[in-house]
């Protein structure tokens, strides 16, 4: 064995391994996974990276709604001891309910002039029903209120079906 091949792949190795590292999605890029900022005082996010209950301590969060079914064992009490109020709301993610979203509003509601972080695994969840609230309860036009939404993912099958069945039902009780 010469030392040129051992080298050469070393030199791929970095060259490539460097083109991957710069190519990683924004997903982690902020306090939370596909974290993203829709106003002053509401933001989504996913499951918290590193140091980002002090992150969103820093910027004024002082509510996460959690929307995980199984939110990860001494969650709370993180949130807590960051010094911000944790409520979850579980949402079965194959399964959600009209339900659902309404403790999820009534939460929203009880907490009017909370900085909010909306939180769930990955924020499809988080996404999904801040869309909601903004257009049932904030008056946020739906196409705005969507392209925030749309920046984490499209809802399909499943929570397509959900969403139109929320907005319905908020049409229909008025």
């Amino acid at each position: 064995m010469t030392i040129k091949p051992v080298l050469t792949s070393f030199a791929l190795l970095l060259i490539y391994g460097s083109g991957v590292a710069q190519d990683q999605p924004e997903e982690h890029a902020g306090p939370a996974m596909n974290f993203i900022r829709v106003s002053d005082r509401l933001a989504t996010g996913g499951h918290i990276i590193g140091d980002g209950l002090d992150r969103l301590s820093a910027q004024g969060v002082t509510l996460v709604i959690d929307l995980r079914d199984e939110p990860p064992k001494g969650q709370a009490n993180r949130v807590e001891a960051a010094g911000m109020q944790y409520v979850n709301v579980p949402v079965e993610w194959r399964s959600p309910r009209v339900s659902d979203f309404e403790r999820f509003r009534d939460v929203m509601k009880a907490n009017p002039d909370a900085n909010v972080l909306v939180q769930c695994q990955a924020n499809y969840r988080a996404s999904a029903f801040t869309y909601l609230y903004r257009v049932v309860e904030a008056g946020v036009p739906e196409e705005d209120a969507r392209a925030d939404m749309n920046k984490i993912w499209e809802p399909e099958d499943t929570w397509a079906e959900f969403v139109g069945d929320v907005i319905e039902h908020f049409r229909e009780s008025g």
